[in-house]
């Protein structure tokens, strides 16, 4: 992308402040986990626990740092979730599912849902495996999709989970505005 995914903007602000209006929307505590920190955000900032193992590091490093309780995720990169999405996968967590994310087009979301403590070992376990691909390990652990009509409910799906990866992707978010 040229710079940090937290500093780049998304109409007038920046990209990271997106996804954190929603997580503070649904989260009494919030943390930052891994990469470059989000400008403005007073949140606690931990690193991935190991460095180089995708985002199960992350989900990893979050798990570890508030034990016992059920994380919510989303990343930085996707500004267009919305708070109920994320509301929706922690109610499924409340619910005794291990995991909740959206599934569509063939493949789960995981960065914009919610895990329980419970998925801690499968992680950490899938990660000392050498494995980094979360598709997998949500099939692995049974985790709870959010797809068809219940994620429309929320919105466009292609919208709202719209990952910026690359400068066409930041184009396309600018005119989803």
């Amino acid at each position: 992308m040229g710079a940090s995914k937290s500093e780049l903007e998304l109409g007038g602000g920046l990209l990271g402040h997106w996804p954190a209006r929603a997580l503070a929307t649904v989260c009494e505590q919030r943390l930052q986990v891994g990469g470059a920190l989000v400008p403005g955000l007073d949140w606690p900032c931990i690193p991935d626990r190991r460095e180089d193992s995708g985002p199960g590091a992350g989900i990893e490093a979050a798990l570890l740092y508030a034990p016992g309780a059920a994380v919510v995720l989303c990343a930085v990169d996707t500004p267009f979730v919305s708070a109920e999405l994320l509301a929706a996968a922690l109610a499924r967590i409340e619910d005794g599912s291990i995991a909740a994310a959206p599934r569509h087009g063939g493949r789960w979301h995981p960065l914009c849902g919610a895990c329980s403590p419970s998925l801690l070992p499968h992680v950490s376990a899938w990660l000392d495996s050498g494995r980094r691909d979360l598709q997998g390990l949500y099939d692995d652990v049974g985790a709870t999709p959010l797809e068809g009509d219940t994620l429309t409910a929320f919105g466009d799906p292609e919208r709202l989970l719209l990952n910026l990866n690359e400068p066409a992707d930041l184009a396309r978010a600018q005119q989803l505005l």
